[in-house]
């Protein structure tokens, strides 16, 4: 869905319904989890703000807890296909000292944005980014990724 204030595009985007394993590395396939499709014809030196949202759902116990999640955006030409990586993000729950944890349970929101502002060099107009896990570490852990959404804006603007 698109919705056009003036110069302003906002693009709703949709999720990818995946059941995610408790570990994956860096040498396998990145997993996608949400997509934004963005056209910017008509607009001059476009500028993309990338939004994801979701709710990170997990339970760690017994002897040195670890989650780490890496994810990454990356944008893909709907033209070519090539395929960009434009960012990674980090995100690791463990003690800080090993030792025996209780059960616990936790829900945190994660909220992850970045912002293109290289496509006024591109002959493309139209993109998809998507938001993907790239890596999984659990140990003694179990997660759930919940409430998860992604939009796209596209305005005009210039670098100062």
């Amino acid at each position: 869905m698109q919705i056009h204030a003036g110069r302003i595009i906002l693009n709703c985007g949709s999720i990818c319904e995946v059941d995610l394993p408790s570990q994956l590395t860096i040498d396998n396939r990145p997993i996608d989890l949400a997509v934004v499709k963005i056209n910017t014809k008509n607009i001059e030196m476009p500028f993309v703000l990338i939004n994801y949202s979701q709710n990170l759902e997990f339970q760690i116990q017994d002897y040195n807890p670890i989650l780490s999640i890496v994810y990454r955006l990356v944008r893909k030409s709907n033209l070519t296909g090539n395929i960009s990586v434009l960012e990674h993000w980090n995100y690791r729950a463990s003690e800080a000292i090993p030792t025996t944890v209780q059960k616990i349970n936790t829900i945190e929101p994660l909220v992850l944005n970045f912002c293109d502002s290289s496509l006024a060099n591109f002959h493309e107009k139209s993109f998809t980014y998507i938001l993907q896990v790239a890596e999984i570490i659990s140990q003694n852990a179990t997660f759930n990724i919940t409430n998860q959404e992604i939009s796209g804006i596209v305005s005009h603007g210039k670098l100062q």
